[in-house]
């Protein structure tokens, strides 16, 4: 009888264990080093939720201030393959930004000085770049010529862009002096729904701002 009871509690506390470990969120792996390039970095939240994916950005040297001049790479990692190139080799002079929707979608943003100034969303598929979806190109058609700045969307606690399903979400300021400059400047916002699907926009509200005069400083 003793011996039956102990086999029925390691018995429960075997599938406890596998329970414990089924139930716990699953984490992207960080790749090896060996599996990144010479002269490319992996950073946070870059890796696809499954691990096999994965957004590279150059490595720039702030001791030596070398541009390494390379481009941005979405890869799949084991076996290491590139998907797709993007961003003008400039990496001191931006900050990528990078979401994943599952294991399928992939957008990423570049930001310059005051804000966006790329948004594309990559969709994958058989470990591959199925549709690249130019979602910040189609954005620009509404607001002419101006400066996305993102400081806008910190303050009103927006997030510029953000997947909800098979959606992105876009919440972008514009304005065409974004350096407190005197004189007259207009500004514009977008709130818009991208679909994933359809590769354009379902909803869009857009809002040309009056033209304004800043004094002079």
């Amino acid at each position: 009888m003793r011996t039956l009871l102990l086999c029925v509690i390691g018995s429960l506390s075997c599938a406890g264990a596998i329970f414990s470990e089924d139930a716990s969120p699953s984490v992207a792996p960080t790749p090896d080093a060996a599996e990144i390039p010479k002269g490319y970095e992996v950073g946070e939240n870059r890796v696809s939720p499954d691990g096999r994916f994965a957004i590279l950005n150059p490595a720039f040297d702030e001791e030596s201030m070398v541009d390494p001049g390379l481009p941005n790479l979405l890869v799949r990692l084991k076996p290491y393959a590139v998907l797709a190139k993007f961003g003008e080799p400039t990496p001191r002079h931006y900050e990528l930004v990078v979401e994943w929707n599952g294991n399928s979608f992939v957008a990423a943003g570049e930001k310059r000085k005051w804000g966006l100034v790329d948004l594309s969303v990559y969709e994958i598929e058989n470990d591959k770049v199925k549709r690249v979806q130019r979602v910040f190109r189609e954005a620009r058609k509404y607001f002419g010529d101006t400066t996305f700045v993102s400081d806008w969307n910190e303050e009103r606690g927006e997030r510029e862009f953000e997947f909800k399903g098979r959606k992105l979400l876009l919440n972008l300021f514009a304005d065409t002096v974004p350096n407190l400059a005197g004189g007259p400047h207009r500004t514009a916002e977008l709130h818009a729904i991208w679909n994933l699907d359809k590769a354009k926009f379902e909803k869009v509200d857009f809002r040309p701002g009056k033209i304004e005069v800043r004094p002079d400083l």
